[in-house]
C-alpha cells in the first residue's frame, strides 16, 4: 500500500527525466526490507558485475509466490536481487529508454543475479516445501528437494512475464496461464560446491524454455511502479527491430541452496544467476551463458556474497 510520503513524491518523480533513472531508487527506497533489523540477517553483495545495478533490491516475496502458484505455494519468503541497469558495459550500449535487461545485444539481457530467502517458519511450511523429509536435518543438502529449488525461479519468471501484460485489454490470468511455459530442456545437473567460507551448497544447473519478459507497448500499459518497468524501462523500436514481444528463449543458469540457522531467523538461501539463449529476427543465434567470462563473473559475485547471521 502506498504511504503518504510515496504519494507526495510520485508527481515529483514523474517530472524528472521520465522516471527511468530515478524509478529504481524510488522502488528500493519504498519497498526494500531491512534484513538486519527485521530478520537478523546480514546480506551484502560485495561484487556486482558491471552492467547490473550495484545496489540491491530486497522485496517481500511470499504473496507473489502464492499468486503465481495459484495459492499452492505458501511460504515466508524474501527476494533480493539485481538486474541490468542503464549504464554501458562490455556488449551493452548506453540508452535511457530501456535497461540492459531488455537489450538483445547486451550480455545481461533476460538476466538476474540474486538470493531468495525461504524461511523455516513455525508452521513447517518451509520444511514441507524445501525438504524431502520435513522431520530430517534441514541443513543436509541431500535432503533438499531439487524440484522445489527449481520452482522458485520458475515462479519468478512467471511473475515478471505476467507483469509485462499489465493494461492489456481482454487478456487476463486465464489467457496468461495458457501462454506461459517453463519447460525443462535437459535434466538439471546437481553437485555440491563450497563458497569462500568453506560452506557447502547444493548447486543445480539447468536450462528451461520459456518466454522473455518483453512487453508490446502497443497492447499494454505498464505502470511505472507496479511492474518490472521500474527496473527495466520500456522497449523501443530499436528493440522490436531485433526481437518480437514475448519472444521464445531458453533460460540457462544455476541455483545454489544452503540452510542458515540464525538466532532470529532460520532459512534456506537460494542464490541464483542466469543467461539466456534466443534467436534474433535476422537469424543471429544468441547464447549469453556460453560466454565463460560472464559465468566467471557470476561465480565471482556468488563467492563474494556476504551472507550470515547479523551481529
Amino acid at each position: 500500500m502506498l504511504t503518504l510520503r510515496t504519494l507526495l513524491l510520485l508527481p515529483v518523480l514523474a517530472l524528472l527525466c521520465g522516471c527511468n533513472l530515478l524509478a529504481p531508487k524510488f522502488a528500493r527506497w519504498t519497498q526494500n526490507v531491512d534484513l538486519k533489523k527485521e530478520r537478523g540477517i546480514h546480506l551484502e553483495y560485495r561484487y556486482v558485475p558491471e552492467g547490473l545495478y550495484s545496489k540491491v533490491f530486497r522485496i517481500p516475496f511470499s504473496d507473489y509466490l502464492k499468486e503465481m502458484s495459484n495459492g499452492q505455494l505458501q511460504v515466508d519468503a524474501i527476494n533480493t536481487y539485481t538486474v541490468g541497469n542503464y549504464k554501458p558495459s562490455p556488449t551493452c550500449k548506453t540508452k535511457l529508454d530501456y535497461s540492459n535487461f531488455l537489450d538483445p545485444e547486451c550480455r545481461f539481457v533476460n538476466a538476474w543475479f540474486g538470493v531468495y530467502l525461504i524461511f523455516d517458519d513455525a508452521d513447517g511450511r518451509g520444511r514441507d516445501f524445501m525438504l524431502k523429509d520435513a522431520k530430517a536435518d534441514p541443513a543436509n543438502p541431500d535432503n533438499f528437494r531439487p524440484d522445489s529449488i527449481r520452482q522458485v525461479p520458475e515462479l519468478d519468471q512467471k511473475l515478471i512475464v505476467y507483469s509485462t501484460h499489465e493494461g492489456q485489454k481482454n487478456y487476463g490470468w486465464d489467457e496468461f496461464q495458457k501462454d506461459f511455459r517453463f519447460v525443462e530442456v535437459s535434466a538439471p545437473k546437481l553437485e555440491q560446491v563450497t563458497d569462500a567460507q568453506g560452506r557447502v551448497w547444493l548447486k543445480q544447473t539447468g536450462a528451461y524454455e520459456t518466454l522473455a519478459a518483453l512487453t508490446d507497448t502497443k497492447k499494454t500499459k505498464m505502470e511505472m511502479f507496479s511492474s518490472i518497468r521500474a527496473y527495466t524501462g520500456l522497449p523501443t523500436e530499436d528493440v522490436y527491430r531485433q526481437v518480437d514481444p514475448w519472444y521464445p528463449m531458453v533460460i540457462k543458469g544455476s541455483v545454489l541452496a544452503r540452510y542458515f540457522d540464525c538466532p532470529r531467523s532460520r532459512f534456506w538461501a537460494l542464490a541464483y544467476y542466469n543467461g539466456s539463449a534466443f534467436t534474433r529476427k535476422d537469424g543471429t543465434q544468441v547464447d549469453t551463458y556460453a560466454n565463460p567470462e560472464l559465468v566467471a563473473e557470476y561465480e565471482r559475485a556468488f563467492q563474494q556474497l556476504e551472507l550470515a547471521c547479523a551481529r
